[in-house]
């Protein structure tokens, strides 16, 4: 997996920009971050159990917030459970949702990346 198709670094420059503030936009990096294995393990266990309603709230959020900080191949699976969901085919999305955790260590790696560089100084 390529760095570039696990995060778009435009994505982060675009939130940079729209709140002008980059302080901001490393905060919200961070809490991204802080919420990410959580967000990935309330999908995993709502699947697990059936309860398709907390599946769908919780990979909606992945997918949203995924998609504002640019990890890609996140969003890009959140999006493929979303519709196996969607589709009432709880085992692919269960399949789909065992490829997030590894996806999430990814994107923090990617991340953490993005955090060092935007440090000053």
């Amino acid at each position: 997996m390529s760095a570039a198709a696990v995060l778009d670094p435009d994505a982060l420059e675009r939130l940079r920009r729209d709140v002008e503030d980059c302080e901001f936009a490393v905060s919200f990096v961070q809490r991204y971050c802080s919420m990410l294995e959580a967000r990935v393990q309330r999908i995993v266990d709502a699947l697990s159990i059936g309860d398709v309603d907390t599946a769908m709230d919780a990979v909606l959020s992945l997918k949203a917030s995924s998609a504002t900080v640019g990890t890609c191949e996140l969003a890009g699976l959140a999006r493929s459970v979303e519709q196996q969901v969607r589709c009432s085919d709880i085992g692919a999305a269960r399949r789909a949702a065992s490829c997030l955790a590894p996806a999430a260590d990814r994107a923090e790696v990617a991340l953490h990346g993005y955090l060092v560089a935007c440090r000053p100084g």
